[in-house]
């Protein structure tokens, strides 16, 4: 059962769509085109060379005008754009004027309409003594010329010909003489035109000569424009695959028309003015055949007291002999040429005739009958009425349309059989009693608008791209209960973008578990609700399309009542968001006006409906669902906090949530990003356009629905956020990176001389990996060192040790927002810092960037040798000392002090300074120096790290005892020189023997001092 009972819910067969709707007025039957006939306004002009005023006229003034056509002026021309109708009226004329016997009706299709059958059907009139030999004429060259192929290639060389002869003819400008005496010239157009590499690109298919040929051999096809065949400044913008092969003049004047559009413009225009003599040499007749056989009919129905009537269906198929009827049509009789009578009415479109007719035509035109108004001009016609003439033939069918139209019976209401037409009519409308469905008023209005061109009604269009697909595609989806379909959609939305324009309307016509039905309310709301957002329609329309009410919308009551349209008026249109007469007022919708939208929910909407999305919207929707991810991820539960670390791009930090790169809406990088947002997605759209609100507004109270709309976004940013985990932070118990980051850093540690590196619990390994490292001592003494160090701790964010202790921060510290990390994780660092966990295999998902950074901090801290070289030489050798050096600093003050109390003392010695030398070393320096000694000498014996820790260890001990050992060392010597130097007595042998032994002890350690300092050490 269906809602019309036993009968199917569709009330036409699907087959008879193509039958009555066909792509060309001329293909139907009379009596098919008259029951689908429906008058279209009109505009009548008395002056051919005006644009402006006119009177708008239907059919009818066209018609009387025909038949009071004066003999001086015999042309009516039926101007419009193609589809327009100019076809459909000299059909209707054809069929509506009634000629008396003295009338010979000549009627000139546009379709298969080849030259020689447009010359054979003027001569079926033709009964004077030359017929039989223009017949014969004709006949023959047709058949010469009958071979496509063959005709192509004449006329190309017919043009080449022509053009090289008479191009250069014609008078103008200095300049544009110029150029056309170039392009007539053997090396410009000719050479083009003949060339071998050229060829397949002047006679492709679609291009000029190809389809010339092909109507002058078989007549226009239905595929076809209404414009006539010619050459465009298009088909001269050549170009071929292997320009080197072709002739330099052909080359050189195809790159010349590649790069000057006017010259191209000329080009075509010389050579659309040989057509005409190209086309009379190739195919043997032409356009002085043709005014001659149309002076001969002329001739010889004058004879016979007979006038002609002659009815063009497209003035564009005479191209090539055009000049010829111009001449027959606007020959007026004389008294020594006795024609007969003869009323021309051709379509044609505005721009040919305006732009090519001659002057001679527009003196001969009575009036002008144009189907294109202008703005300023209105008319009283109803698309709906036009299309219920369709709508009702394709229910009666072809058959019985031509029974009835042969036994001139009235036509037929196919609506006055149908058991619902009461209910039918009352919710999709009717005109004049035929109803409208499958469409409504409202429905037929949307889906015109999505076909046309501006506000211009094209007859054409609304037949072939929205009549009869829903007839022909929709009948068997109607009576399968699909209806409206994807299809009907898909063709349409253009017209419907308006309503239901965003995605919460949407969700509140949904059914749960069945989406089909879902998509298919809101197709029946968007096309035929009234536009006030989601509701019910007319119960009427649920169950035609079989889609049941939802409880919880309000009903629209669409009361149509049985309305006759009355020529002038055109009734409302639900689009102008008025209710039929009658009708309740609507309830106002949930969302607020698109006006009140912010401008990214209004982007959200428009990119739901059509896919577009501006670039800046696409930014700040990214960096919205970005903030809110964020707050869900959970990193300041160990992982950084908000610090950037996690969310911003750059390979340093990879992986990582960047705005930019991780969040996609549309696009290829649907199928790899983190969050991946798409347009026909609707719970992707709803949640999105929903962050867009509360980000305009500030709060979800602000926000239509937002209670509702809040929930939402919270289980779906969770379930981003869960996502994005999984992509970037580690799993629990998978430390490998950790493990990595923090032995390399310890390493770093090591290099930088931290001592806490170097010591065995875990909470001392831990603080040396942020531990500030000390500053040399003597930096310039220690190049290799400070180089190593510099690079480790330079301030640049991406130095090595700065960048490893990143990304350990982002997998271990806790943070309040975007501030310094309060604290870290120590459990987890220091299970990581196990010594067996520092070899673990570096994760995918680590850059290479990291690795190399650890892999090369790894390198480094192994090649020391240039590190003990420059620490050997800082430490001196205190093996021979004797003593401490406190011990031997006292006896050098001591004897200091008596050589001074007998006058003995140089000058050049400075007591104090030595003194204060020797108080600077501390007590553990002499043991630290020796330490060290015994180190350089156990070198290969030692680990690694022992090595590292060896070259990093305080040089500040051995520096303090060289400060003091290097002036004691000048003071003795001094000493030495000045006893030397006088009489000896036996206190001062005995002072000389303790000096000679505290110069044996000072001179050996100055020697080691020496060695060991080099000559830039040892002044």
């Amino acid at each position: 059962m269906t809602w019309r009972g036993t009968l199917p819910a569709a009330c036409w067969e699907a087959r008879e769509a193509p039958a009555i709707i066909p792509v060309e007025a001329e293909s139907t039957s009379n009596g098919v085109f008259l029951a689908t006939h429906t008058s279209i306004p009109i505009l009548l002009r008395d002056r051919v060379d005006s644009a402006v005023g006119g009177t708008i006229v239907d059919e009818h003034n066209l018609r009387r005008a025909v038949e009071e056509l004066p003999a001086d002026q015999p042309i009516i021309p039926i101007l419009g754009k193609s589809g327009t109708g100019k076809s459909h009226l000299i059909r209707w004329l054809r069929i509506n004027l009634k000629p008396n016997d003295a009338t010979r009706l000549i009627f000139v299709p546009k379709h298969r309409m080849s030259l020689r059958g447009i010359l054979e059907l003027i001569l079926e009139h033709a009964t004077g003594e030359r017929a039989a030999e223009l017949r014969a004429k004709v006949a023959a060259a047709s058949d010469a010329a009958s071979d496509e192929t063959t005709a192509q290639l004449r006329l190309r060389n017919e043009l080449a010909v022509l053009v090289e002869t008479r191009g250069a003819d014609k008078e103008g400008t200095p300049e544009e003489n110029d150029l056309r005496a170039f392009l007539a010239s053997a090396e410009g157009l000719p050479a083009l035109l003949g060339d071998p590499v050229f060829r397949r690109r002047l006679l492709a298919d679609n291009g000029p000569i190809a389809r010339l040929v092909r109507e002058k051999l078989s007549g226009k096809g239905s595929e076809d424009k209404e414009d006539a065949f010619g050459f465009t400044a298009a088909d001269l913008d050549l170009s071929v695959d292997d320009v080197s092969k072709a002739g330099a003049d052909a080359a050189s004047v195809a790159s010349a028309l590649a790069s000057d559009a006017p010259l191209r413009d000329l080009a075509a225009k010389m050579l659309n003015e040989q057509l005409g003599p190209a086309v009379s040499e190739v195919f043997g007749i032409g356009g002085d055949d043709l005014k001659q056989l149309l002076v001969e009919l002329r001739l010889d129905l004058h004879r016979q007291g007979l006038e002609l009537l002659l009815l063009i269906e497209d003035f564009s198929i005479f191209q090539g002999i055009q000049g010829g009827l111009i001449d027959a049509i606007t020959l007026l009789p004389t008294e020594t040429l006795a024609l007969c009578p003869m009323r021309v009415v051709m379509a044609v479109t505005t721009g040919y005739f305006v732009n090519q007719m001659p002057e001679t035509v527009y003196t001969r035109t009575y009036k002008v009958f144009d189907l294109e108004l202008p703005a300023d001009k209105t008319a009283p016609f109803d698309p709906a009425r036009f299309a219920a003439r369709y709508l009702n033939a394709v229910r009666v069918g072809s058959k019985e349309i031509d029974k009835h139209h042969t036994d001139e019976r009235p036509e037929l209401n196919h609506c006055l059989q149908c058991p619902v037409r009461d209910n039918c009519h009352q919710a999709f409308g009717e005109v004049a009693g035929v109803g409208l469905f499958p469409f409504s008023r409202t429905a037929l209005d949307r889906a015109i608008r999505s076909q046309s061109k501006g506000d211009a009604f094209v007859a054409r269009d609304v037949l072939t791209r929205v009549l009869r697909p829903v007839l022909h595609r929709d009948q068997t989806e109607l009576d399968e209960g699909r209806f409206p379909s994807a299809g009907f959609e898909n063709d349409f939305h253009t017209g419907a973008l308006d309503t239901l324009d965003n995605v919460e309307d949407q969700v509140r016509l949904r059914t749960p578990g069945d989406p089909a039905l879902s998509e298919r309310r809101v197709r029946m709301v968007r096309f035929w609700g009234p536009g006030h957002g989601p509701q019910n329609l007319h119960p009427t329309i649920h169950e035609a399309f079989a889609i049941p009410p939802l409880p919880d919308l309000i009903t629209e009551q669409q009361t149509h009542l049985h309305e006759t349209v009355r020529p002038g008026s055109i009734p409302p249109s639900d689009e102008t968001g008025e209710p039929p007469a009658g009708s309740p007022s609507p309830p106002p919708s949930s969302p607020p006006p698109a006006a009140s939208k912010p401008p990214l929910v209004r982007a959200v909407d428009e990119w739901h409906k059509t896919g577009e999305l501006l670039q800046r919207h696409r930014n700040d929707l990214r960096n919205i669902v970005h903030t809110a991810v964020i707050g869900y991820l959970g990193l300041e539960d160990g992982y950084g906090g908000d610090s950037g670390d996690w969310t911003k791009g750059g390979a340093e930090l990879a992986p990582s949530f960047d705005a930019k790169t991780s969040i996609a809406l549309d696009g290829s990088a649907l199928q790899t990003a983190l969050i991946s947002i798409d347009h026909r997605n609707m719970e992707d759209v709803r949640v999105l356009r929903a962050l867009a609100w509360v980000d305009a507004k500030e709060s979800w109270a602000n926000v239509p629905q937002g209670d509702a709309l809040q929930s939402l976004c919270m289980i779906k940013v969770q379930a981003w956020a869960d996502s994005v985990s999984a992509s970037l932070l580690p799993s629990q118990g998978d430390d490998a990176e950790l493990s990595r980051l923090a032995h390399a850093l310890l390493s770093v540690s090591r290099s930088l001389g931290i001592a806490d590196s170097y010591k065995s619990d875990a909470l001392s390994r831990v603080k040396a990996l942020f531990a500030r490292p000390s500053k040399l001592a003597d930096p310039e003494q220690r190049r290799h060192t400070r180089g190593l160090q510099d690079r480790f701790t330079s301030a640049d964010p991406k130095a090595d040790r700065n960048l490893l202790q990143r990304r350990l921060l982002r997998l271990t510290s806790y943070r309040q927002g975007t501030g310094k990390p309060l604290a870290i994780d120590l459990p987890r660092l220091v299970r990581a810092m196990r010594d067996d966990a520092g070899e673990a295999p570096w994760p995918e998902h680590v850059p290479e960037q990291i690795r190399k950074v650890a892999d090369g901090i790894k390198k480094r801290t192994t090649m020391l040798d240039p590190m003990l070289e420059e620490t050997r030489r800082l430490v001196p050798d205190v093996s021979d000392l004797g003593g401490d050096v406190a011990e031997v600093a006292h006896a050098l003050n001591t004897l200091l002090s008596d050589l001074a109390a007998l006058a003995q003392s140089a000058n050049s010695i400075n007591a104090p300074a030595l003194h204060s030398a020797a108080k600077s070393v501390k007590a553990g320096d002499l043991k630290k120096v020796k330490d060290l000694s015994e180190g350089f000498d156990a070198w290969p014996t030692l680990t690694t790290d022992q090595r590292l820790r060896l070259v990093t260890l305080d040089e500040g001990p051995a520096l303090r005892i060289r400060a003091w050992l290097d002036p004691a060392l000048a003071a003795v010597k001094v000493l030495e020189q000045k006893l030397q130097a006088g009489p000896a007595s036996e206190a001062q042998r005995e002072y000389d023997e303790t000096l000679q032994r505290l110069v044996a002890g000072l001179e050996t350690l100055s020697r080691e001092v020496m060695d060991v300092a080099g000559p830039e050490g040892g002044a």
